[in-house]
């Protein structure tokens, strides 16, 4: 995974989450858990489908984390 990729999205959908959160659309846990949804989907499907089941995950654990208050997850 490109995790300069993976943290860059994941902030720009944390950012939408809580655009649309605001505006009474959805909140942020829920676009998380739809995220979420999708990973699951890529991840029981074919291996080739794997990674973006993945990036999809992680960016549901990005827009999660911003919806709970917690900061970025250390980058190694």
């Amino acid at each position: 995974m490109d995790e300069d990729a993976v943290f860059a999205f994941g902030s720009a959908l944390a950012a939408i989450g809580g655009l649309l959160e605001e505006k009474g659309l959805c909140t942020a846990k829920e676009l998380a858990q739809s995220l979420r949804h999708a990973a699951m989907v890529h991840l029981k499907a074919e291996k080739k489908y794997h990674v973006r089941g993945e990036y999809l995950c992680a960016w549901a654990v990005s827009v999660k984390a911003a919806a709970d208050g917690a900061s970025a997850a250390p980058r190694h």
